[in-house]
């Protein structure tokens, strides 16, 4: 056994040590958190439980009577009773803090080299790694498949992330354009019912605004398909969708009930269209947050693999 192999093993126990007591620092900070809470809502409760010793002490006989029945004196021992219960509980609270602040400081004081401990562990795995390789050993082999893999995981990582970037951009554009196509159908309503000419300007500065949007949100819906399809292969996504053309007819002129009831039929089927896309897109971006996850839980894998067999050898 090299000398080199024998100091990564003792590294690796010694890593793997401070990993549990890290570990361990880390459930009793919960429970430090958990007990601090405790502790707080004890002492709120023994200050009420004293104060109300107080006002007890302060009542005459018949003043206790007007608001209790029973005597001053009986009602005193029974507050203090419950005052001292709720001492005891908040004095048990405070040493249990006292004891997990306690451990806390130590296991603190055991995990400070565990960075320092990591870099040196890292180092000497890339010292072995590189010697097994350069020895053309079966591990070293096996090593060079396993970073191929981890290289390509990687990568698909990368792709995603780059999706779903460019995913989230189209959505805020959708969520854009299903504003103005509302704010749109509200004015035509108003338009309809008022026969506001106004109004039917507003609307149809929206439904531009819309369209405007829609020649953006395309391209980047296009862009987007062919994304995945390079990731994913042929699978289809069907993301593009078509924005009607709105016609303005006479209605900011002459505000006819027929023309009006056409364009707010047009404004509908776009915003429709547009939710059903953005919906579908939703689901899109979802299982690309799903399929991150899984390629992340992956490369660790193998890359703990790669570690373990670098170390076993």
């Amino acid at each position: 056994m090299s000398d080199i192999h024998t100091e990564l093993e003792e590294t690796f126990e010694s890593y793997q040590q401070l990993l549990r007591i890290d570990r361990h620092l880390h459930q009793l900070n919960d429970q430090l958190q958990n007990s601090y809470r405790d502790l707080d809502r004890l002492e709120t409760q023994l200050r009420k439980e004293f104060s109300d010793i107080e006002e007890l002490e302060k009542l005459s006989v018949k003043g206790l009577f007007h608001k209790v029945l029973g005597s001053k004196e009986e009602q005193i021992e029974k507050e203090r009773q419950e005052y001292l219960q709720v001492s005891l509980k908040y004095n048990e609270a405070k040493k249990s803090v006292e004891l997990l602040e306690y451990e806390r400081d130590l296991l603190q004081g055991k995990t400070k080299d565990l960075s320092t401990l990591e870099k040196k562990l890292d180092s000497l795995i890339k010292q072995r790694e590189k010697l097994l390789i350069e020895a053309n050993t079966p591990v070293g082999k096996q090593i060079l498949d396993l970073l191929l893999v981890e290289d390509a995981n990687r990568e698909f990582i990368g792709d995603i992330k780059q999706v779903k970037k460019a995913g989230d951009e189209v959505l805020l554009i959708l969520d854009k354009m299903t504003d103005h196509l509302r704010q749109a159908k509200n004015w035509g309503q108003w338009d309809m019912a008022g026969r506001q000419r106004g109004s039917s300007y507003l609307k149809h500065n929206q439904i531009d605004q819309a369209r405007d949007l829609s020649y953006h949100a395309k391209h980047l819906l296009v862009r987007l398909e062919r994304d995945l399809s390079q990731i994913y292969g042929n699978e289809q996504f069907n993301l593009s969708f078509k924005l009607d053309s709105f016609s303005k007819f006479t209605d900011i002129f002459f505000d006819d009930l027929i023309s009006d009831w056409i364009v707010q039929q047009k404004i509908q089927n776009a915003l429709s269209n547009v939710i059903t896309v953005r919906d579908k897109l939703i689901g899109i971006l979802q299982s690309l947050d799903v399929e991150i996850g899984k390629a992340d839980k992956k490369l660790i894998q193998l890359e703990e693999q790669r570690k373990q067999l670098i170390i076993q050898s």
